[in-house]
């Protein structure tokens, strides 16, 4: 496997980083990371640790107008570092994937971490030549990897991030509709990845080729899984601020990545899984149900609902009971997984979740949609927190 690792102004995390990828339980692995232009000191973080030695390669002229130069460590010949000038990510790991020398790429975030044993089960998930790409599951770094009590925010973002894999993509992908690998961990056939044109400039790069790899598994009856079993580490932000700004670009990337695709997502929308789940659930029946949420709210504060009929109460109850059920399960899946999680401060967050977060989601919904129109183009980072992780 070559493991991608795009950098831009990872400076504070990337000791992390590195340290992860030494603990990984694998032999046959590559890893490059590619400085995107980063304006802090990541390329001489990464020389610091790493000890590089340029190199005189002919894919450099590959690239005359975007990478700078390409190094070898002198320390850990497995490891090399592209420096590049600045383009976004998708173009960071289309340069790495024609530098790299295996057939599974693997793809990661500057301030990820991989559990020892990651490759390892993403390996027995390619045993099935079927298979042509796989996510693996995220947990919040802060959370598993950070000694001390933890903030509110971070809490309430590591029970969102358990239910999103335990739960929903874990169902997605048990229906064949697995619509988002994460960016921060997915792995990739790289010679399809060539065949398709590689990753796409945009706000949401990591729908967009989840959706051209299942559009590539429709036509030649091939598969795109999630490997439950495969876990990456992320960092989260620390900040309502931080987290605001990340939630919008996520909903500016999944409105990106609708209209980048919409040929195929509607033209199959009642063939596909991935297509029907795409457009009718997430596309359509969220907007609709923050439309009739909002509409509610409205009027209820104009007075003009007073009291609402029985069968009202029934779904606010039923739903309540569904949320603590999905979470509790949610919770227990990932405990299997990660059996020294602590899980305490999760089942207290199921509640603040239904009273804060679902009301925080209406907002990103909202203000992504509204927003994309006036601003599709900028990709508002998350700042980097300098914690002490033990990695």
């Amino acid at each position: 496997m070559s493991i991608l690792v795009p950098c831009y102004n990872e400076a504070l995390i990337l000791k992390h980083t590195i340290q992860g990828l030494f603990n990984i339980e694998y032999d046959n692995f590559e890893v490059i990371f590619i400085n995107d232009g980063s304006i802090d000191n990541t390329l001489e973080i990464l020389n610091e640790i790493l000890d590089l030695e340029q190199l005189e390669v002919s894919t450099l002229s590959l690239f005359p107008d975007e990478v700078k130069g390409i190094y070898k460590s002198n320390r850990y010949s497995f490891i090399s570092v592209i420096d590049k000038y600045n383009s976004g990510k998708a173009n960071s790991i289309n340069i790495g994937a024609l530098h790299s020398k295996h057939e599974l790429i693997v793809t990661m975030d500057g301030d990820c971490v991989l559990e020892k044993d990651a490759l390892e089960s993403m390996n027995r998930t390619f045993h099935d030549e079927d298979i042509i790409a796989s996510g693996g599951v995220v947990h919040i770094m802060q959370m598993f990897k950070l000694d001390g009590k933890q903030k509110l925010i971070v809490l309430m973002q590591a029970l969102d991030y358990i239910k999103g894999f335990y739960i929903y993509k874990a169902s997605l992908a048990y229906n064949d509709a697995l619509s988002i690998i994460s960016g921060a961990f997915g792995v990739f056939t790289k010679s399809i990845l060539m065949e398709i044109g590689g990753f796409k400039v945009g706000l949401g790069e990591d729908i967009d080729i989840t959706i051209r790899f299942q559009e590539y598994a429709r036509n030649h009856n091939k598969k795109v899984v999630f490997d439950r079993n495969a876990i990456c580490y992320t960092e989260c932000p620390e900040s309502l601020k931080g987290l605001i700004s990340q939630r919008i670009r996520w909903q500016k990337g999944f409105i990106d990545a609708i209209l980048n695709n919409s040929r195929f997502l509607f033209k199959n929308v009642f063939r596909s899984n991935v297509c029907f789940y795409m457009i009718i659930d997430a596309l359509l029946s969220n907007s609709f149900a923050t439309i009739v949420f909002l509409i509610n709210g409205i009027l209820v504060l104009m007075k003009v609902l007073y009291a609402y009929p029985l069968k009202t109460y029934i779904y606010i109850l039923t739903t309540i009971v569904f949320n603590i059920i999905a979470s509790i399960i949610a919770i227990k899946e990932a405990k299997k997984n990660v059996p020294h999680m602590k899980t305490r401060s999760l089942y207290f967050m199921i509640i603040f979740d239904m009273l804060f977060f679902q009301f925080l989601r209406i907002y990103f919904f909202i203000k992504g949609a509204v927003t994309y129109y006036f601003d599709n183009k900028h990709w508002h980072k998350v700042d980097r927190t300098n914690n002490d992780y033990n990695v």
